[in-house]
């Protein structure tokens, strides 16, 4: 997994940064800006695979479970190929999507540029995929207390627990506590776009997910019948677990294929 050839990588400003302000406004009037499409052609019908588009925005992670709800024979089957045309928006609300997604497990996919939220999005996969893209981790804009509160002219500047929370999720899906340390002492809106070091580093699966396979898998080996392996082996692992986690989203959905299935997959061997 690399970067593509020819994009600089390292520190840099992106044009989300420079108009941080315009577009956080913006994100505040314009809820529901995330678009989810499914990518149809499964020999049995179902999607194989799903494309989030659009800016993130505050619901956008309520609006993702309904989609799945409608469909989901859909949502089981195109969580093997996730693809993100993400571009950019609110960061708190890339932390609750990208949490829902971490225990289902998706295969996520990059071919372009993907920073800031759509980093944070790709960072969930239990795959990273990164055939043609790179990755940006920005530091997120600084709170800006509401217009109407009081503070006292020598007043500490308000707590805000969203660089602790992007910490914490950031260390936890691979990236080098390092290099997260060096994005959260940087001004807000700059950009750290990861090297081929970096990427290799950080790994094509977390650090909770890669234990698994290393304990019950076969080795990676340098050709596709082992590389075909150890993708059969890998899905085995996580179907248990996926189960549990979509269940849980399909509170009160009374859907026949996952009523038919759900005990199936729910019970399958780890």
């Amino acid at each position: 997994m690399q970067t593509a050839k020819g994009f600089n990588t390292g520190w840099g400003v992106s044009g989300l940064g420079k108009g941080l302000a315009l577009l956080t406004l913006c994100l505040a009037c314009c809820a529901h800006a995330l678009e989810f499409d499914h990518l149809p052609g499964r020999p049995d019908g179902a999607a194989r695979g799903m494309v989030l588009s659009g800016a993130v925005a505050p619901g956008d992670t309520a609006r993702l479970i309904a989609f799945m709800q409608r469909s989901p024979a859909d949502a089981w089957a195109a969580l093997g190929r996730v693809e993100l045309r993400i571009s950019g928006g609110d960061t708190r609300e890339a932390l609750l999507l990208a949490e829902t997604l971490v225990g289902l497990y998706p295969h996520t996919v990059v071919s372009g540029e993907c920073v800031g939220a759509c980093a944070i999005v790709w960072l969930a996969g239990a795959w990273r995929v990164l055939p043609q893209g790179k990755i940006g981790i920005e530091k997120p804009p600084t709170l800006v207390p509401a217009a109407s509160a009081a503070v006292a002219a020598d007043a500490p500047p308000p707590y805000d627990p969203l660089p602790d929370q992007l910490r914490t999720y950031l260390v936890k899906q691979g990236v080098p506590p390092l290099l997260v340390e060096q994005v959260l002492a940087a001004g807000a809106g700059r950009v750290y776009w990861l090297t081929d070091k970096d990427v290799n580093t950080t790994g094509v699966w977390p650090p909770y997910y890669f234990e698994k396979l290393r304990t019950n898998c076969p080795l990676l080996l340098h050709n596709n019948e082992a590389f075909h392996a150890l993708r059969r082996c890998a899905a085995r692992l996580v179907v248990s677990q996926k189960a549990f986690a979509l269940d849980r989203l399909l509170t009160g959905v009374n859907d026949p294929w996952w009523t038919e299935n759900r005990d199936i997959f729910k019970n399958a061997p780890r």
